[in-house]
């Protein structure tokens, strides 16, 4: 290993993205799972130097991280897969052979998997809930709208009528002949 070009922390931190923490601990777990990082001689115990091979393990432990989301349960599995490679002489395609027959068993605690669902439950529901809001929305609008419409239908057609007899009385009050103040008085015509 030592003629490969090995990278401190921060070069894998940013290959990785990850923060150094998180970097930090990863290794951790991994190294008390069994697997051997290689030290330089700086400090009492010496700094981690990540090879491509152990930079691979990191981002496989990243993947895994995700679909299991338990940092120790990522570890074991990890290891378990670096000692199986480690004892047993695959070539790169019977190892990818090996891998699509035998599908990684990923296995969630009885609290992680009524997380994952209740997340899903509430993501599925505020957008069941927001569609449904903007059809009620919708809906509300074009029946006010209709009713705002039939509101000012009835109006106009009640002002049309009230002007039209107004129209009817001011013409009938025209014709009426002028009479007479004593006419009026007597009543006669």
């Amino acid at each position: 290993m030592s003629e490969q070009l090995g990278y401190f922390a921060k070069q894998v931190c940013g290959k990785l993205k990850l923060n150094p923490n998180t970097l930090r601990k990863w290794a951790i777990e991994l190294e008390e799972n069994g697997y051997k990082f290689e030290r330089n001689n700086k400090g009492p115990n010496g700094q981690r130097i990540y090879y491509e091979r152990d930079i691979n393990i990191i981002a496989e432990f990243k993947v895994l991280l995700e679909r299991t989301h338990s940092v120790e349960n990522t570890a074991k599995l990890l290891m378990k897969r670096v000692e199986e490679d480690s004892n047993a002489e695959i070539t790169h395609g019977v190892r990818e052979e090996k891998e699509r027959s035998n599908p990684i068993t990923v296995t969630f605690t009885r609290e992680e998997l009524e997380q994952y669902t209740r997340g899903i439950i509430e993501e599925t529901s505020a957008k069941v809930a927001a569609e449904v809001s903007a059809q009620t929305a919708e809906a509300v609008y074009k029946k006010m709208e209709n009713l705002i419409e039939q509101r000012d239908h009835k109006l106009i057609n009640q002002m049309n009528e009230s002007m039209e007899q107004r129209r009817l009385e001011i013409a009938a009050a025209r014709e009426e002949p002028a009479s007479s103040f004593w006419s009026r008085l007597f009543n006669r015509k």
